[in-house]
């Protein structure tokens, strides 16, 4: 079954892209990332696997989901981010990054991903509460993607630019709880002062039926549809 459902992910978005006319495409495309994006050669998918089955401090559950689970890895223009997810359950990346996939910024982002795909709903991943448990697992794992064992944020590490660091920033967002409301509406600001353009605003807290639930428990009609818009539209400006 796992091999007809990984032949499907492969065949589908090149059908797909046969099919629409190329004008549609670059729409298409930020629904199926697949149908307008670069491959990652096998060849290298294959090294960037075993470079991640070899780092054990990545958890058996990834380590196993990574070996077993054949995702594709694809280059695709975002704006809002370094890496993504799609439906299809595969990886984006940024063109500019296909010559730096072993760099340890890269390999947290490709790490980042695939703890969302292994162990969150689609609805989680789209949510603060998903989110800041997938940022803290790229700060707890990072500085075993090095060869320095340095800590994300530090000098000289990803998310640094010379002098300017953000190690405390990756600090105050390790000690949240996903648990807690208050301590989620803080990450937005801090993920945000960490890559500034990332889209924390447009994300509901909890995962989308649930944050509509809660508004509307409290009559708040208006902020519920206002979770809706700004996930699927963007935040209002005013």
């Amino acid at each position: 079954m796992e091999v007809h459902v990984s032949k499907f992910r492969t065949q589908f978005p090149k059908i797909l892209a046969r099919l629409i006319p190329g004008s549609w495409r670059n729409a298409l495309g930020g629904l199926i990332p697949e149908t307008d994006w670069q491959d990652l050669e096998p060849d290298i998918y294959e090294q960037l696997t075993e470079r991640l089955l070899n780092i054990h401090q990545l958890g058996p559950g990834l380590i196993e989901y990574a070996g077993q689970r054949k995702h594709r890895i694809g280059f695709f223009t975002q704006a809002n981010s370094g890496a993504g997810w799609t439906v299809l359950g595969n990886i984006t990346l940024r063109p500019k990054d296909r010559k730096k996939l072993f760099d340890p910024l890269v390999l947290s982002l490709i790490v980042h991903e695939m703890f969302h795909l292994r162990e969150q709903s689609i609805l989680m991943h789209l949510s603060m509460q998903g989110e800041l448990d997938a940022w803290q697992y790229q700060c707890r794992t990072y500085p075993f993607l090095t060869t320095t064992g340095g800590a994300i944020g530090s000098r000289g590490e990803a998310y640094s630019d010379g002098e300017k660091t953000t190690l405390e920033i990756w600090e105050q967002l390790s000690n949240l709880s996903s648990a807690s409301r208050a301590d989620l509406e803080n990450a937005r600001d801090l993920m945000i002062a960490i890559a500034p353009g990332y889209r924390a605003y447009r994300l509901p807290i909890y995962p989308l039926p649930k944050e509509i639930w809660f508004h509307l428990r409290q009559g708040r009609f208006r902020a519920a549809a206002t979770v809706i818009r700004s996930l699927f539209i963007g935040r209002p400006t005013a």
